[in-house]
């Protein structure tokens, strides 16, 4: 049970809002207590007598957006902020994906179809294939202009986010943290983070020092980080922890690109609604690498 005289603060959102709880969390630690809670995409009707609850007792809510009526359900930021005390602050937290590391790789949603096998990401280098009816696909390291272009993308939707929603700003710390911005385009390293988590205390009027949490927050999956891609945005691939890698790395297993590969072209051809959602979904950024065709 959490200490009834600290006030109560809580972190609402995605897999990256538990590990900005954990690192306010330290860094308020004797002033506030942080109060876990499941991410969103988790929540269900028998948690909203238990969410509402909650809500009614924070002093401060750190929330990434949610669209009203998420998944059927009211979970959005307007629908918690009914239940929230008038007094309550609110600091909000752009959703982070940076895919310059790594610039042909994407998350992908179609109704009714889960993550794909191996890693729940897909390579659009992979998927344009399995869209041509390719059975086979050779990869290897991105091009340089991918690697740029991805970064523009990552950048300009952050920053259309972060105007959208009045968060704070994570685009320009994704951005000056280089080599180790990043595991997987949706899992910030650990410096990131702190960064972060600084910048919602600062808007809180809470400023503290973020200490070290001492493991590696978000680091279960690890996507390739090919050096000619770190060369491109100008970063050092001596800096990459544990140094430039061509294989995938999952909870300590190394797996080889060419292994998902395989993997994904035939769970493509049993689940074609997702081919059809990413190219949808990303036919911009499809586009400007050259994919099509």
């Amino acid at each position: 049970m959490e200490p009834p005289e600290l006030p109560l603060f809580a972190v609402y959102g995605n897999c990256q809002a538990e590990s900005l709880r954990v690192l306010m969390h330290g860094a308020l630690e004797g002033r506030w207590h942080g109060v876990r809670m499941p991410p969103v995409h988790e929540l269900t009707a028998q948690d909203l007598p238990h969410l509402c609850a909650l809500l009614s007792r924070v002093g401060l809510l750190v929330t990434q957006p949610v669209a009203a009526g998420y998944r059927g359900l009211p979970l959005g930021n307007d629908d918690v902020a009914l239940h929230l005390r008038a007094d309550v602050r609110v600091v909000r937290v752009p959703v982070m994906r940076w895919s310059a590391l790594m610039p042909t790789l994407a998350i992908v949603r179609a109704p009714g179809v889960g993550d794909p096998p191996v890693v729940p990401y897909h390579d659009l280098r992979v998927l344009t294939a399995a869209a041509r009816g390719e059975s086979a696909v050779t990869l290897g390291p991105p091009s340089p202009h991918a690697a740029l272009v991805a970064r523009e993308e990552s950048l300009a939707q952050l920053w259309t986010r972060q105007r959208a929603h009045d968060t704070v700003d994570a685009a320009s710390i994704l951005d000056a943290a280089g080599a180790n911005a990043v595991h997987v385009i949706n899992h910030p390293g650990n410096e990131v983070l702190r960064a972060v988590a600084s910048a919602v205390l600062d808007r809180a009027g809470l400023s503290a020092p973020v200490p070290d949490p001492g493991r590696v927050l978000l680091g279960g999956i690890r996507a390739p980080i090919h050096e000619s891609t770190l060369e491109a945005l100008g970063h050092d691939p001596a800096d990459l922890e544990g140094g430039p890698r061509e294989d995938w790395l999952v909870r300590g297993e190394r797996i080889t690109e060419q292994e998902v590969t395989w993997a994904h072209l035939r769970w493509y051809a049993e689940h074609p609604s997702v081919v059809g959602a990413g190219l949808t979904r990303h036919a911009g950024l499809i586009e400007r690498l050259g994919l099509r065709g």
